[in-house]
Parts: structure tokens; sequence; C-alpha cells
């Protein structure tokens, strides 16, 4: 598909970010079954994801689309194949990003409260999430407001969704 870099680059890069900043949040979107994707292909993109411990990964299947070049392209990936992959990793990324999350059980983030529930609890994001890789959950002893900044404390995560109580100065 023609990306700059490969595991070993990205891995450095994303080492050399978590040395500065260990929570550092890292996404990205992955297509798998593009045309001459072969096993050892696909099991290095494993590996990658699997020691890149990111905190988002998008999972997509490889289609034809006009006007692209990979249309024309030879070693086309069967439809089965592709999906078994797509399932394959999609399981692998949601199992890591919960364990990404449960790292950042006891460290503070700042909560942008985007809806209350029906108990008052702010829902939102930290800086580390996009908008569908996961909620925050923030209580507090007083009532937050929409579209509010709160610092808080993550007590425990719930797949890629967190837990925090607000941290008052």
């Amino acid at each position: 598909m023609r990306r700059f870099g490969g595991r070993d680059e990205f891995l450095e890069l994303i080492g050399a970010i978590r040395h500065f900043e260990p929570l550092a949040g890292i996404r990205t979107n992955v297509i798998v079954g593009f045309p001459g994707e072969t096993d050892e292909d696909f099991a290095i993109l494993q590996d990658f994801l699997t020691n890149a411990r990111l905190d988002a990964v998008g999972v997509f299947a490889y289609s034809d689309e006009d006007g692209t070049e990979a249309l024309t392209m030879a070693d086309k990936v069967d439809a089965e194949t592709i999906e078994a992959r797509r399932a394959e990793l999609s399981t692998l990324v949601e199992d890591l990003a919960a364990q990404r999350a449960a790292e950042r059980v006891g460290s503070d983030v700042d909560v942008l409260i985007e809806e209350l529930d029906e108990e008052g609890c702010g829902i939102g994001r930290a800086a580390h999430q996009g908008p569908e890789d996961g909620d925050v959950v923030v209580r507090s002893a007083r009532r937050l407001s929409i579209g509010t900044l709160i610092h808080a404390k993550v007590t425990e995560a719930l797949g890629v969704d967190l837990l925090a109580e607000e941290v008052v100065a």
C-alpha cells in the first residue's frame, strides 16, 4: 500500500514516545486482505499490534474501490480469508486495548464532559481517546456540567471504558 516504515521502525518510534510519556495515547487503523497479503504478512501485523500496545485500533477489511491501483492488482485475497483475518484481528485488538486501559488505573486524566448519566455522573473523553474509543465515567461530589474539563483519577477499567473520581484541588 506504499506506506512508509515497517514494524521495527514504528515500534522504535512508539518506544521513544512512551519513554517520555508512558501513557501517551496512540491509535491507528489497519486494513486486512490487501492484494498480495500473505499469512506471514498477517502474522507480522498481529505481532506488531501485540508489541505496540495501542490504545485503539480500527480494523477494516480490504475491498476493491473504483479508481484505485489496487483494483487491478493480482494476488487478491479471497473474501472468506479477509473476513476471518478481520474477525481474528478485531478480537486481538479489543483485548489489547482493554489491557492498555487497565494500565491507566491509578493515573490522573483530564476529562471533557460530554453528557451526564441518570445518576449525575459525567461521561466524556480523556486526551488519549477519540469519539469511539471508549468513555470515562466521572463520579463527583458536585453536579458536573457538560462542556467542562474535569481532573480525575482513574479507579477502574471496564474493557476500554474507564471509571474515575474527580480530584478536587
